[in-house]
């Protein structure tokens, strides 16, 4: 079928369109009706990593450290009709079918601030030499966790969620899209931003390309509402507490209460 946002997404009401102001040279300042798209609220959630990762590094570090520092995404590019020329008549004239569509969106790049004692270059160095070694070529994982080499075994799944402003009010349709990436695998292991320069004392952010599947449904819409409600959580300046450092971050989870377990499909092997 063709692909319609979910029920959870908010979708703008058609029917303010046919009003008889809209657009013509005005906006109807005391309704309202529409406001426009504001960019720059976006979440990642990793539904699924490779189970040595999560052996190698503990449950929940690789995707908490990720997810909670995520300074951009990119990658997302349109997708388009592709056409073919039929030309017909003495003169040649011209007109254009559909001959198919390009989906492309097989890479993004996830930038993250680097920390002292290299978190972020020793996560993405152990995943991508454990699928190749860089002295010998061959996959390690295998035969040092004891798994069988395949790509289900050392490929991932992740979420990309867009919002409005109110990021925490998921009940109320906050989410303006929702993107699933299957078959995910990072293709760098970055070392670059550890050159010298005299004089040069940066603070370091490190781009990491990926290549994966892009996937947009209903489903992927519902499911985006399910992660973003169960994996972040958000204080705000009003939960400010001098006397209680506790509220100031330190003991804040990306998990409500009660809910100890990741949200995502898991990361055993299949």
């Amino acid at each position: 079928m063709p692909i319609k946002p979910g029920s959870s997404i908010r979708i703008y009401d058609s029917s303010l369109a046919t009003r008889a102001n809209f657009f013509k040279g005005t906006y109807n300042f005391q309704s309202l009706e529409f406001d426009p798209l504001v960019t720059g609220y976006a979440f990642i959630v990793w539904t699924k990593i490779p189970s040595w990762l999560e052996t190698e590094l503990g449950a929940g570090v690789f995707q908490a450290m990720t997810q909670k520092n995520f300074e951009s995404f990119s990658g997302l590019s349109d997708i388009d009709l592709a056409t073919a020329t039929q030309q017909y008549g003495f003169n040649g004239n011209e007109y254009h079918v559909v001959s198919g569509i390009t989906k492309a969106n097989t890479e993004f790049s996830i930038r993250h601030q680097e920390f002292s004692g290299s978190p972020i270059k020793n996560m993405y160095q152990l995943w991508v030499s454990g699928i190749r070694d860089p002295e010998t070529g061959i996959a390690t994982y295998p035969a040092k966790y004891g798994i069988e080499y395949a790509a289900k075994n050392h490929t991932g799944e992740l979420m990309y969620i867009v919002t409005r402003p109110d990021a925490n009010n998921v009940g109320m349709k906050n989410i303006e899209f929702a993107a699933y990436y299957t078959n995910v695998f990072p293709t760098r292991i970055p070392l670059g931003h550890l050159n010298y320069e005299m004089g040069s004392h940066d603070i370091q952010k490190i781009e990491i390309p990926f290549r994966g599947n892009l996937h947009i449904s209903a489903q992927v819409d519902e499911y985006a509402k399910t992660l973003l409600d169960t994996t972040y959580a958000f204080r705000t300046e009003g939960l400010f507490d001098p006397q209680d450092d506790s509220t100031g971050g330190d003991t804040i989870v990306d998990y409500p209460a009660g809910d100890t377990e990741f949200p995502g499909k898991g990361s055993g092997d299949i």
